[in-house]
């Protein structure tokens, strides 16, 4: 009798379990080979040898951890620490933030004349760009200005005075990626990486040397053209570089023969560079200045003549991460440290910290340096990372997060961004949203991917003591394209 009950309530079970549905049912033994085809190609991938690497994947709904190796060691991060810095910087001022700009005066207008001193404020607007100061300009004349008898005075007290984060080195300090801090400071185009002016060099001239142009157009900065034109056969590399302290420009080195070549070179004092495009703005626009021009701070008793507005954070996030903006990174910490005192890098990691203790990420195991991920000390884990992207699904803001992230194999520059040119014409285009990260000897990715059955994963690959940066981007290629065909073959419909 009991026997005879026992092969019923197996019948029962059977025909119960031949009722479930079965999509997405993971095929035994597949999770293993997909382990094993990530270990083989790890251990045997030539550029990894000698070299550090970190790498955790998870499962997005359930959490569960599908591969993992080294994933709780530190590592620095390279621009992936940005993914950290956009998820303070929206939990802090929110998606719909908007920076501001303030032109007042401690004077009054009267038939024409600003009889007092005018002041441009900048409250740390990184979006500004040279066309701003035109149209702030026009607009000051649109007010009836015509004189003004007094100082143009640029205020950037609204962040403090440290222009570079501690472990800035000096041969950043003119590339764009390394551009000085402040409050107030504009861009040449809508790339927006501001504190920068943008150099073209053409090689369309018959005298042997190039042209030289720089945008926007002004005198704060100097060419030398050291640079000469070879014939189309000749090695051609030329080099743009601002000498240490100063605001001149060395364009070096050789450019083939009806070429062209631009390049982005950060300025020595983005303030003064901005009070001076503003100062010659005025000018242009027909207004005459008796006083001089100075970077001081704005009194309390000043009288608000115009004010600009940036466009959403939501919208600013996209040139930030499509991008990889280091200045923005930068400002945004400030902006997140700015309470009693003005906006800091000290604070501003601090309050970074206090928020990944609200997420339950343990700070206590990072090293945190900056915002953009330009310091090689910062030291973040695989692991830490994937929680961060898993956390930040079940806040408000996650859709302007996400839709920040570079694609994968999509063209157009500010969807695509730093992905742009990988797993084009793949399937893998468009199922990969993750952030990049390069530095020397480091280059990272971490991100979103989606499985061609709809399922979504969380993944972090860190590669750090490279001896070639560039050959990065193919590992973690390599590694995404064994995790999607194995994930694939993975389930069964």
């Amino acid at each position: 009798m009991l026997r005879k009950s026992m092969r019923t309530l197996v019948a029962g079970l059977l025909l119960f379990v031949c009722m479930v549905p079965h999509t997405h049912v993971h095929v035994a033994g597949k999770e293993d080979r997909m382990i094993d085809r990530l270990t083989e190609y790890l251990a045997n991938e030539e550029q990894l040898q000698g070299a550090t690497y970190a790498i955790h994947i998870m499962e997005g709904q359930s959490g569960k951890t599908i591969f993992e190796k080294n994933a709780d060691k530190r590592m620095r991060p390279a621009s992936n620490m940005k993914l950290l810095t956009a998820a303070a910087v929206l939990n802090e001022l929110g998606q719909d933030h908007r920076f501001e700009t303030i032109v007042a005066t401690d004077g009054q207008v009267k038939s024409g004349q600003l009889n007092g001193n005018l002041y441009l404020i900048g409250k740390g607007d990184p979006s500004l760009t040279y066309e701003d100061m035109q149209q702030l300009a026009n607009q000051l004349r649109g007010l009836g200005i015509r004189k003004i008898n007094g100082d143009i005075i640029a205020d950037d007290t609204y962040f403090d005075q440290e222009r570079y984060s501690e472990d800035t080195t000096w041969k950043d300090e003119s590339a764009y990626y390394g551009a000085a801090v402040s409050a107030l400071t504009v861009a040449p185009d809508n790339d927006h990486d501001t504190g920068t002016v943008k150099i073209r060099v053409e090689a369309s001239s018959s005298s042997g040397k190039p042209t030289l142009d720089v945008i926007p157009e002004n005198d704060y900065v100097t060419l030398q053209n050291d640079a000469v034109i070879v014939s189309d056969n000749d090695e051609a590399e030329l080099e743009v570089t601002r000498t240490h302290g100063t605001n001149n420009i060395v364009i070096s080195g050789s450019i083939a023969a009806g070429d062209s070549e631009q390049e982005w070179v950060a300025v020595w004092e983005p303030t003064e560079y901005v009070l001076h495009l503003f100062q010659d703005n005025v000018k242009a626009s027909g207004i005459q200045v008796t006083g001089t021009a100075k970077v001081a701070q704005a009194p309390l008793n000043q009288t608000e003549l115009l004010r600009t507005q940036s466009a959403p954070l939501k919208e600013l996030l996209l040139p930030f991460m499509k991008l990889s903006n280091n200045g923005h990174a930068e400002m945004y910490i400030k902006h997140i440290g700015r309470g009693e005192k003005a906006g800091n890098w000290e604070d501003g990691i601090n309050q970074l910290e206090q928020y990944l203790g609200e997420m339950q990420l343990p700070k206590e195991q990072m090293v945190l340096r900056d915002g953009s991920g330009l310091s090689h000390v910062n030291g973040i884990t695989a692991r830490q990372l994937t929680t961060l992207l898993t956390k930040v699904k079940q806040e408000s803001w996650f859709p302007a997060f996400k839709s920040s992230l570079p694609v994968a194999g999509m063209t157009e520059r500010m969807v695509g961004g730093t992905l742009r040119n990988r797993f084009v014409g793949t399937e893998l285009a468009g199922k990969v949203e993750a952030k990049t990260g390069t530095l020397t000897g480091v280059s990272s990715l971490s991100g979103y991917i989606e499985t061609k059955s709809g399922d979504h994963f969380v993944f972090s690959i860190l590669l750090n003591g490279l001896l070639d940066e560039e050959e990065g981007p193919r590992i973690e290629d390599q590694i995404l394209k064994i995790v999607y065909e194995e994930l694939k073959s993975m389930h069964t419909n």
